[in-house]
């Protein structure tokens, strides 16, 4: 099911930091062929049909354990290896057939989906990605046929989103061997993992200097030295295991360094970079589930003689929520299938699918508990235990936080093939390597070549039922584009330490894609020959509240550029940080 010849393409999202977008990457949408339809509906109806039955997730919450049944039915179905070739033990899925099985587990147990995610979303990913097919032919037919679990260990106690700043180290011994020493902090799947992706920092002599730089390492459970901390007893997901895992001076061959010696910060980023496009498709299944679960609900009671689904602020709710999941599965499945097309850069579009995706579910959440009212907040429902398992999408895989300032500093960025116009090497090639430690270097060319885009027609192809949409989209686009440059030009270099300005940036990029993959999307769909009329009209609607809603988000961060308080926000905190806290009683004042 691997996609045999692809075709490279730039980021969309980067493009639309320039005001550009290029039709030909963006419509038509990239639709599933009729063999991933064939084939994705099988492996669906296998995977809904087993959770259904297998699932116990209110006593799995309860126990905080996958019983082994799960795991031994879960490893039958092939779930442990979908994007392994068929020659190593796996399924062989694209990016698109995976995101969507990934959505089916999720749609019904988080636990269970972090577990699977966390083994193969990043756990032996960088194995995938970057190890030698001696390395592959080893170890991944234990690992996609569940046989060995797998654990991917890069946050440490002092060093989450900041990886950089891990403390682990291997040191060379000479000998073709190397001695890891450190510990990592809540690495989920730590005591049950066989094989961990472990990173740690390595000396290297650059320049007639020693310097330190990340390395790669497969570590196995059996080696000596390698222990683990106590469970963690977690607010959700509790089913999945997390714990701490702990080095002691553990010999590892150099035959297990995956990759380059000295290349691991990147190999973590891809690894991570792919991990979050699964964890926006598993919200996509989380919120399909909530919303049956409300619509269920709205149908069925009844307030003043009529169903409350009747009612107008109810109405507004299941609306949204719907539109919500429109949105979130249209950026997923933009992103995946022009992955499988050639999409070689596409860490912008994942951090959209990984910020957009995890909100949207959270607010989905609420709704649906909020539709439920007191049947919401009581254990023996289970919205409760949906709400604890989604809060943690926020916060795992990159914070929703460092995800935007990494969004809008790495979309402030000039492509690699318009740096050399710059000079300045070196400075160019640091910015390139770590957006988020050098953009000053970037600002003269981009007050150029922003200016140039201002004022094209974008894209064309939409439906004539999306027109006034797609006018809407093409002008919010240019007026983020003069607004990418205004701010350039008031901060250069300092914009690394303005994360206000920073965020609003991040969400009019995030809402600009929602609206072109939307609009793309709906136009496929309105364009099809195999849709009936009744489900035309309702993806219209839907795409109609979900660009409504992204406009609006856009619209007001376009305003608070050059309107709003950051002066003020600061100076308040501030203020609360001298007090510890509020700092006041109502007594006194």
């Amino acid at each position: 099911m691997m996609s045999e010849e692809k075709q490279m393409m730039d980021s969309i999202v980067g493009d639309l930091f320039f005001g550009e977008v290029k039709e030909e990457n963006v419509f038509p949408f990239p639709g599933f062929t009729e063999e991933q339809q064939d084939f994705g509906r099988e492996m669906v109806n296998a995977v809904s049909k087993f959770c259904e039955d297998a699932l116990d997730c209110e006593k799995m919450d309860e126990e905080s354990v996958i019983p082994d049944e799960v795991m031994k039915g879960l490893a039958e179905l092939g779930l442990f290896g979908m994007g392994v070739n068929e020659d190593l033990g796996g399924l062989g899925l694209d990016y698109t057939l995976y995101s969507r099985v990934f959505a089916e587990v999720a749609a019904f147990d988080g636990a269970v989906a972090t577990m699977i995610g966390a083994h193969q979303s990043i756990g032996y990913r960088a194995l995938l990605n970057e190890g030698t097919e001696e390395q592959k032919a080893k170890w991944l037919p234990q690992l996609a046929t569940g046989e060995k679990l797998a654990s991917f260990c890069l946050t440490e106690p002092g060093s989450g989103s900041d990886a950089y700043s891990i403390k682990t180290k291997a040191v060379d011994n000479g000998d073709g061997t190397y001695t890891l020493t450190g510990q990592k902090l809540w690495i989920t799947n730590a005591g049950t993992a066989e094989f961990y992706s472990v990173f740690a920092k390595t000396d290297h002599e650059i320049d007639g200097e020693t310097k330190e730089k990340i390395s790669c390492f497969i570590v196995e459970k059996g080696m000596e030295g390698v222990s683990f901390g106590e469970k963690e007893k977690k607010m959700g997901i509790r089913a999945s295991e997390t714990r701490a895992v702990y080095f002691d001076k553990v010999i590892v061959p150099k035959e297990n360094i995956i990759g380059e010696l000295g290349k691991g910060f990147k190999i973590a980023m891809n690894v991570l970079n792919s991990g979050r496009l699964s964890l926006g498709a598993g919200c996509v299944g989380g919120m399909k589930t909530l919303l049956k679960m409300a619509t269920e609900h709205a149908k069925g009671r009844k307030q003043f003689g009529a169903p409350i689904a009747e009612f107008g602020l109810i109405q507004d709710k299941l609306a949204l929520m719907a539109a919500r999941i429109y949105a979130t599965e249209s950026i997923v499945y933009m992103t995946t299938g022009n992955m499988c097309k050639g999409l070689k850069d596409y860490y912008l579009e994942t951090a959209v699918c990984k910020v957009y995706g995890s909100e949207a579910l959270w607010e989905v959440c609420d709704q649906a508990m909020q539709i439920a009212a007191g049947n919401g907040y009581m254990k023996e429902y289970p919205y409760e235990r949906y709400m604890r398992d989604s809060r943690i999408n926020m916060i795992f895989e990159g914070t929703n936080e460092i995800l935007r300032i990494f969004l809008a500093l790495s979309g402030i960025r000039n492509p690699s093939e318009s740096m050399k116009e710059l000079g300045k090497a070196a400075d160019v090639s640091k910015a390139l390597q770590d957006p988020i430690k050098s953009v000053g270097v970037l600002t003269n060319f981009a007050r150029g070549r922003f200016s140039k885009m201002i004022g094209q027609r974008l894209i064309t192809k939409q439906h004539e039922k999306l027109d006034k949409e797609a006018g809407k989209f093409n002008s919010l686009l240019g007026q983020f584009a003069i607004q990418v440059e205004n701010t350039l030009m008031k901060y250069g270099k300092n914009i690394i330490g303005n994360e206000l300005p920073q965020k609003r940036i991040a969400e009019m990029a995030m809402n600009l894609y929602v609206m072109l993959a939307v609009i793309s999307r709906t136009t496929s769909i309105l364009n099809s020959e195999k849709v009936d009329q009744a489900k035309k009209d309702y993806c219209l609607n839907l795409a109609r509240v979900a660009l409504k809603d992204a406009r609006a988000v856009v619209v007001t961060n376009l305003k608070s550029m050059t309107n709003h308080d950051d002066k003020i926000v600061k100076a308040t905190s501030d203020m609360v940080c001298d007090n510890d806290g509020y700092g006041l009683d109502i007594i006194n004042f």
